[in-house]
């Protein structure tokens, strides 16, 4: 004769683990341990734009304004010292200090990255495209201010 497979509510509700009783060939009874499956722990997502609070979005907003002020304050400062260290216009391309200005322009892409780590901004979360937007901006401010100057 077999019995039909009984469970304890109790445990259910408590979430522990279920017993089962089984029918065992010899006709004596078998405990069953079914262990309860547990979830490893809620692996967080990302919010999406419109899920994000006001001030995250504030926050966000600002640290994208300073990170624009940082590179146009890098390419105006870049453009004087181009100024200021090649200062004549008139330097033949084949001497040294032509390349000066480009290089200028780079030190002072790369010097970003410092000024970051000085402001406490998270620039490891910065991608691509947002390396690229820097490097336009001091581009775009060290190409101006080197032509303003030039022409005074």
């Amino acid at each position: 004769m077999t019995q039909e497979p009984k469970s304890d509510p109790k445990t259910q509700e408590a979430g522990e683990a279920q017993t089962k009783e089984v029918a065992n060939t010899d006709e004596s009874l078998k405990e069953v341990v079914i262990p309860e499956v547990i979830e490893d722990e809620p692996k967080t997502v990302p919010l999406t734009r419109a899920e994000k609070n006001a001030a995250e979005k504030a926050a966000e907003h600002r640290e994208r304004m300073v990170r624009t002020a940082i590179a146009c304050f890098f390419g105006m400062i870049t453009g004087g010292v181009s100024f200021i260290l090649i200062g004549d216009t008139t330097t033949p391309l084949g001497e040294s200090r032509s390349i000066l200005g480009f290089l200028l322009l780079l030190a002072g892409i790369v010097f970003q990255k410092h000024m970051f780590i000085l402001l406490k901004i998270d620039y490891t979360k910065l991608g691509g495209k947002d390396w690229f937007y820097q490097a336009f901006m001091t581009f775009a401010f060290w190409f101006i201010s080197w032509t303003i100057l030039l022409t005074l």
